[in-house]
């Protein structure tokens, strides 16, 4: 008899103990979602593209090097289901904080997000102008050549964003921002000569639409934003892109234009800068740049991607003889393949060739033609880190 009383102690003892060591259903689904919660809360993420690039520019030698083209750290997460944070690092860009917003050039992002409803988002801090356009719109790490109106934009800035979705596919964004990293006078020094002086208000106001029809089979990426770059000076830029989206097919179309009172993309300006110096002038005034951009995407199986883009781009500058007529045009042509070798990496090894035309009216002979062409060989690569 004692021997089964012993037994049976024991195994009570030990079906307490287990109890212990094994929660109930209950108690693991609180642990896992405390942990799923907690993930969430830290995502660290390393954005690269990096090739070996054999470079040939007219009348020049061929150059051949590798190159870190883009390397960002960046860091994100939701730390409630209605507070939200992102955070990224360019690595191969200037950290010096600049004369307006105190932040380096390098920081893209640094800012934290409120979802007040199911229909209101709130964002506060630096952050990308909310401008148009797919191939604005893109991780920049796929991009394998920008146009040069996008490569000459400033649109990290300090500000603040209303992010409103009336209904499921379609998203409005209301945005504030500065209009510049620094000062005016830090960037061009004194223009009073030209009677330009700092704004006390340098801000930027963009509206911009993201809509989805058809079942994501037709996409829009439009914006419209005005621009203070000076006291009594402003600046428009509309963005609008488009997009047909099939299963294997995408097609986009991106058109913008930007009418400014003073130079912002600067374009202009460094290609006239003879005929500004011998004026007595730093900076061109109402200048107009256009741009059309068109790329088509071909998926035969879902680990290649075959892609062939083309570029228009003209600028002018009114009322200053033989720059008032689109003095400038430059002229985009590439393609390539890439290649996803996993399913769940975003990983992508890819060969492309890039080529720009540059044509100048003939009236100023200070300027003349000239084309690169780039036959590059790299990985993209956006590593989850954490």
């Amino acid at each position: 008899m004692k021997k089964y009383i012993t037994v049976a102690f024991v195994s009570l003892f030990s079906l307490g103990v287990y109890a212990q060591d094994n929660p109930t259903n209950k108690e693991t689904d609180n642990k896992i979602s405390f942990l799923e919660r907690h993930n969430d809360q830290l995502n660290i993420f390393f954005h690269i593209q990096s090739s070996f690039d054999v470079v040939s520019e007219q009348s020049k030698e061929t150059d051949m090097a590798f190159k870190a083209r883009q390397f960002r750290l960046e860091i994100k997460g939701n730390l409630t289901d209605k507070l939200f944070y992102r955070f990224r690092q360019r690595l191969n860009k200037p950290t010096n904080p600049q004369s307006l917003d105190n932040l380096g050039k390098a920081t893209d992002y640094i800012y934290v997000g409120y979802k007040a409803t199911d229909k209101i988002t709130l964002i506060t801090g630096k952050q990308r102008q909310a401008w148009g356009g797919f191939e604005f719109d893109l991780n920049a790490i796929n991009v394998h050549e920008y146009s040069d109106f996008i490569n000459a934009m400033d649109n990290s800035m300090m500000g603040g964003t209303i992010i409103y979705t009336p209904f499921k596919n379609q998203e409005f964004q209301f945005q504030i921002t500065n209009n510049r990293n620094s000062y005016l006078e830090d960037i061009y020094g004194d223009l009073s000569a030209q009677g330009i002086e700092q704004s006390h208000s340098p801000l930027a106001y963009v509206i911009n639409w993201n809509g989805s029809f058809l079942n994501k089979r037709f996409q829009t990426r439009w914006a419209y934003g005005i621009q203070t770059e000076a006291k009594n000076n402003y600046s428009k830029m509309i963005t609008l892109g488009t997009k047909y989206n099939l299963e294997q097919f995408q097609l986009t179309f991106d058109f913008m234009n930007a009418d400014e009172k003073i130079d912002r993309l600067g374009i202009a300006t460094k290609d006239g800068a003879k005929w500004l110096e011998q004026n007595n002038q730093k900076i061109f005034r109402d200048v107009t740049y256009n741009t059309l951009i068109l790329k088509a995407e071909f998926q035969p199986k879902p680990e290649w991607n075959i892609f062939a883009k083309g570029m228009y781009e003209t600028t002018s500058v009114k009322d200053v003889v033989n720059y008032d007529d689109d003095f400038r045009k430059a002229y985009g042509y590439m393609g390539g393949v890439e290649y996803l070798p996993f399913k769940d990496q975003d990983l992508r090894l890819f060969l492309a060739y890039i080529g720009r035309k540059y044509v100048y009216t003939k009236a100023i002979p200070t300027l003349h033609d000239f084309n690169t062409d780039r036959v590059s060989l790299g990985v993209m690569y956006r590593i989850k880190a954490f």
